[in-house]
């Protein structure tokens, strides 16, 4: 499970909608205690499928959701684990 909660996938999500991003990586990041999930954007689909294979390859990282910024952001909420790529 995530640490962020829906408000901040919410304000992460407009956020990259507001900066023309296609796509929203959910990367947790098990060197950060405090915070340890970040959004991560992407301008088109291979740019987040080079994104998503950067952090798979770190092994102290992790791809938890992906978003596509241009669908319905509620519709996205409501899934279990997001991941449209």
């Amino acid at each position: 499970m995530i640490a962020a909660g829906k408000s901040d996938i919410r304000k992460w999500f407009i956020k990259g909608v507001g900066q023309k991003q296609a796509y929203m990586l959910i990367v947790f990041d098990r060197m950060d205690i405090d915070d340890p999930d970040s959004a991560y954007y992407a301008q088109n689909e291979q740019e987040a499928r080079e994104l998503a294979r950067k952090f798979d390859d770190d092994p102290m990282c992790k791809v938890m959701e992906i978003y596509d910024l241009s669908a319905d952001m509620e519709a996205q909420l409501k899934e279990k684990r997001v991941n449209c790529l």
